[in-house]
């Protein structure tokens, strides 16, 4: 009885100690899996490869026998970008140990710009000039109060005081005999020839439309908006713009409309590069002789530029379509110096939905006449952004100075420097950078 426990006790252990390594193995062979898996995932994420399924992911690996050394990985920038919750790659290797799941979504952020050309995303814009060439202003300065010269003014009263005061030098006055003696014109001779005849003037040629030309170059340390790794580049771009006279159709109300297109090419990034086609319809209202509103449509579709795994040359990112309605005034302070302000409502509907938003901006100008065509500014810009289908709320501040040289009638020099800042609900968005802006504007021609 006594030998027959031992044996029992002996079998006992023995069974324990099997199930034991049995189950270890079972373990172990689960977290190399997984850790195979989270290795297959940066290998395909290096080679701008992305699927849906993770087991096709896993499968691939296999298949094409990649190996990875998870030393390599941890060191490489890309791996380490994740989510809000920022975690670090030692979380990600102490969750392995323990073979605890892992989000993989966590890795990856459709906001920076790297992972946005794995994802098949458009980078960020939201940092980068929507009007490439800032429309031309001397119609609305045509239509609005002109700038007061207060030496003019002065200049023209002495005039007509002079005038008034100024005896009369074909009268002569008799104060005594209380008479005023004008000398009487003779009516010219029978025989005078006939005066030549008077030449009807020419009618002045008023241009029912315009098209200009434009160049320039856009420069910011943080291009895209990051706020995981911002990017130093610069954008060149190029465009033409088809603009309509002001038609009036009203006492004080115009019509007007625009067609723009635009190449936008970047100096570094250039996979990124895109094409834009702008439309635009517009109703000018003068509401007094400083203010003025409008309410009109716009278009702007974005075309990539470039061929890619993903994508041909060609194919729109973008379709956005806005109403908007406008606010202007101008104070005149000064003979020179000018108070603009200026605020628009725009409703946008695009396509992709995720960029449908309601933007509300507000622009404050204080420009200064150096000289007639030398113009030197401090300008605020403010935009509020949120967005109807997702939860993204923007708030984007610019303050800049700014120079604009017209060179003739038909050409313009502008010069724009300063500093962006702001906030987003957005996960990894900083809009907080510094920028520099310059464009040169031509008219072509009118018709």
């Amino acid at each position: 009885m006594y030998l027959q426990g031992w044996k029992k006790f002996l079998l006992t252990v023995l069974v324990s100690s099997s199930s034991a390594s049995i189950y270890c193995i079972a373990v172990n062979a689960a977290l190399v899996q997984q850790s195979d898996r989270l290795k297959c995932r940066y290998e395909l994420g290096q080679k701008e490869i992305i699927f849906v399924n993770s087991e096709n992911n896993y499968q691939i690996c296999q298949s094409n026998q990649i190996k990875v050394d998870i030393s390599q990985v941890s060191q490489d920038p890309v791996f380490n970008m994740v989510s809000t919750q920022q975690m670090p790659l030692n979380i990600a290797k102490a969750k392995l140990l323990t073979g605890q799941a892992i989000d993989e979504s966590n890795f990856t952020s459709i906001d920076n710009p790297r992972i946005s050309q794995v994802n098949n995303e458009p980078p960020q814009l939201e940092g980068q000039p929507s009007d490439l060439s800032p429309p031309d202003q001397k119609p609305i300065e045509q239509l609005l109060e002109p700038p007061i010269n207060y030496n003019q003014r002065l200049e023209r009263l002495r005039r007509r005081l002079q005038k008034t005061t100024q005896p009369d030098s074909q009268a002569q006055s008799r104060p005594e005999l209380g008479l005023r003696i004008r000398a009487r014109v003779l009516p010219p001779p029978i025989e005078q020839p006939p005066l030549p005849p008077v030449e009807q003037p020419v009618p002045e040629f008023k241009p029912i439309g315009s098209l200009q030309a434009y160049v320039g170059y856009f420069q910011s340390d943080n291009i895209f908006s990051s706020d995981i790794s911002p990017t130093n580049d610069g954008l060149f771009f190029y465009g033409l713009r088809l603009a309509s006279a002001y038609f009036p159709i009203g006492a004080k109300t115009y019509i007007n409309a625009s067609i723009d297109g635009n190449l936008i090419r970047y100096v570094d990034q250039s996979k990124f590069n895109y094409n834009q086609l702008l439309f635009n319809v517009g109703i000018y209202q003068q509401l007094s002789k400083r203010m003025y509103g409008e309410i009109g449509w716009t278009n702007q579709q974005l075309f990539y530029a470039r061929n890619s795994e993903f994508f041909q040359a060609g194919d729109r990112f973008l379709n956005e379509n806005s109403l908007y309605l406008s606010l202007g005034r101008r104070d005149t302070l000064t003979d020179k110096l000018m108070f603009d302000s200026f605020y628009e409502f725009n409703w946008k509907l695009s396509d992709p939905e995720n960029r449908s938003r309601i933007v509300n901006s507000l622009w404050l100008s204080l420009s200064y006449y150096l000289q007639k065509p030398l113009q030197v500014g401090l300008n605020y810009q403010l935009y509020l952004s949120d967005f109807s289908a997702r939860d993204r709320q923007d708030q984007y501040h610019r303050l800049y100075g700014s120079i604009i040289y017209r060179l003739s009638n038909s050409t313009s020099l502008n010069f724009q420097t300063g500093y962006s800042f702001g906030d987003s609900t957005a996960r990894n968005i900083d809009f907080e950078s510094w920028f520099l802006n310059i464009s040169y504007n031509l008219k072509i021609g009118e018709f």
